[in-house]
């Protein structure tokens, strides 16, 4: 009773600790859940014209850059024959600027096509010292399908920039898709004087978040090149080996006007033509068959239907026979037919033919006219040649974009064209880093903080102790419940709450507990002495002693014990005389 006396004003007091603090964690509940506006608190560094020397071209977007980038109104050539009519803009970035006042071209429509560029003051020969390109691309918004890539355009440069523009090179990334940095290059023919277009095999993937990249194409005149995103080396390979289709062509081919002799027989076996079908290959005999050997199983009724109608059912009352029809009770499975082996009429199973030979066919011999695979002749190829100086690009009169994108904000920036690798990656440390590490650091700053997880109150322990205490109780309570209906057995059989178990672990330490608290007394027991357990009442019996001994020896008649009871006794009986 004591026990369940506590346990009562346990629980009162944890309702009574749930209600006086619930308006407290409703208030810091409404507290957490406020929006919080985040300003970002990164001081921007101030934009800084960047000096390089020898380049082909240094496009920063400054002062000058409006006249120098021509927008297309051309006509696609292509299958669609749209016109380029996505507009363009040198501004500031307005997503996730890493520097203030830095301006770039921007790509101002969606779902258009665009097309723009830059002549250079003079055209650029890749061939006096190999090619450098490098180039900066940002999304402002996210790409889900389109263009960013960069095509040089081949001198001479005549007629507005389309489709059709003959091109150098093409490089960059691009996403709709698959995505990946392309790199293509056009090489003419020295024989046909024709241009072939030869795609990187096995490009890089880009990345497509909203910050800013650099992406490096490096073309050295022993013929190999490197692309690289923000100054790390993601491709490498040979102008010779690592492009499709090939540069070079093949030395030999074959000839095309070779023809097949028709009595070439290139068929290694032929079936045999003397071959003859035996007379007892019987090719209807069927794969399958009923097995003789089988018997009907022991219990099977022939005689009783696999469905019989449902004794439950009943005409509705609204049933018309004149409208309706007959009415029929529905079909429900026999329930005879649910203890045997089975009902209806019974058939034998099926075993395969022993003497099924299927379709013949005559046996494969040697083709005694074989000659081989034919194959036709090889001719040297008439439009071979070997050019080991592939680094020698024709001469570049103009940088552009050429466009199809589905999002607008493509940003475009510190565009460098020239031969000089140095160049390229002082032009990543000092221009491109910096910008990229002030834009992670807004980034960080706008991402919004995770409030502080609330310590939970002491009104809400109590309140989950208590409801955890309860549902104990409820499925200690259902189970024995259960177990008066229908048994131990099936009880345990449906028991999924736990709540055998808990009893079960209860009255297991319950159990352990006064066994232990027996063991500890027996071992006190022995340990200390009944005398010692008691030196009170021991000192009280030995001056009770020695009173009554007194009082004997002046008594006459009297008889000396050897032990204080006796003593004790005998002092009574003279005081009784």
């Amino acid at each position: 009773m004591t026990h369940r006396f506590n346990l009562l004003v346990l629980l009162a007091l944890a309702m009574q600790a749930k209600k006086a603090c619930g308006s407290e964690a409703v208030t810091n509940e409404a507290l957490t859940n406020e929006p919080v506006s985040i300003e970002p608190k990164v001081k921007l560094p101030e934009f800084t014209p960047y000096a390089v020397s020898n380049a082909a071209i240094w496009e920063q977007f400054g002062a000058g850059s409006d006249s120098l980038w021509q927008r297309s109104h051309a006509t696609k050539e292509g299958e669609d024959k749209a016109r380029y009519d996505g507009e363009w803009a040198i501004e500031d970035v307005t997503e996730l600027a890493g520097v203030s006042g830095d301006k770039a071209l921007v790509v101002k429509s969606a779902a258009h096509h665009h097309a723009i560029s830059a002549k250079l003051e003079k055209p650029f020969d890749p061939a006096q010292g190999g090619l450098v390109f490098q180039y900066e691309v940002k999304l402002q918004q996210e790409l889900g399908c389109g263009g960013a890539y960069t095509k040089l355009l081949t001198a001479p440069m005549s007629g507005e920039f389309s489709d059709a523009t003959p091109y150098t090179l093409m490089f960059g990334p691009d996403k709709c898709g698959e995505s990946k940095v392309h790199l293509i290059f056009r090489h003419r023919s020295p024989v046909t004087g024709e241009y072939t277009e030869h795609h990187l095999d096995q490009p890089p993937t880009p990345p497509i978040d909203g910050l800013s990249h650099v992406y490096t194409l490096a073309i050295h005149t022993n013929n190999s090149f490197t692309v690289s995103i923000d100054g790390t080396e993601r491709r490498a390979g040979s102008l010779l080996a690592d492009f499709v289709p090939p540069v070079n062509p093949p030395k030999e081919i074959a000839d095309p006007d070779d023809k097949k002799p028709e009595d070439w027989e290139d068929d290694e076996q032929i079936t045999d033509p003397d071959a003859t079908q035996p007379e007892d290959w019987d090719e209807d005999a069927p794969l399958m068959i009923p097995d003789d050997n089988a018997t009907i199983p022991e219990g099977w009724l022939v005689d009783e239907p696999l469905l019989v109608d449902d004794p439950k059912a009943q005409k509705p009352e609204d049933w018309e026979d004149e409208e309706d029809g007959d009415w029929a009770a529905p079909q429900v499975p026999n329930p005879r037919c649910a203890d045997v082996p089975g009902c209806g009429a019974w058939e034998r199973p099926l075993m395969r033919n022993p003497a099924f030979v299927g379709k013949w066919h005559a046996p494969l011999i040697g083709n005694p006219r074989y000659k081989g695979q034919w194959a036709p002749r090889r001719i040297a190829n008439p439009k071979y040649f070997d050019d080991q100086d592939l680094y020698r690009l024709s001469k570049i009169d103009a940088v552009g974009f050429e466009l199809w994108t589905m999002q607008a904000g493509i940003t475009f920036d510190n565009i460098y064209l020239g031969n000089s690798a140095e160049t390229a990656a002082r032009i990543v440390d000092d221009v491109w880093k910096p910008k990229h590490d002030s834009e992670l650091a807004v980034s960080e700053a706008l991402r919004p903080k995770a409030p502080p997880k609330a310590k939970p109150s002491v009104g809400q322990t109590l309140g989950l102790f208590r409801e955890r205490l309860e549902e104990i109780f409820d499925n200690i309570l259902g189970f024995y419940a259960a177990f008066q209906s229908i048994g131990l057995v099936s009880a345990l059989q449906q028991e999924r709450s736990g709540a055998f178990a808990i009893a079960m672990v209860v009255g297991a330490l319950g159990w352990l507990g006064w066994n232990a608290l027996v063991i500890i007394r027996f071992f006190l027991g022995l340990l200390i002495p009944a005398s010692a357990a008691t030196p009170a009442a021991s000192a009280a019996d030995k001056t009770a002693a020695k009173a009554h001994a007194d009082e004997s020896e002046d008594a006459p008649g009297a008889e000396v014990s050897g032990s204080t009871s006796a003593t004790a006794k005998g002092g009574a009986a003279v005081k009784r005389k």
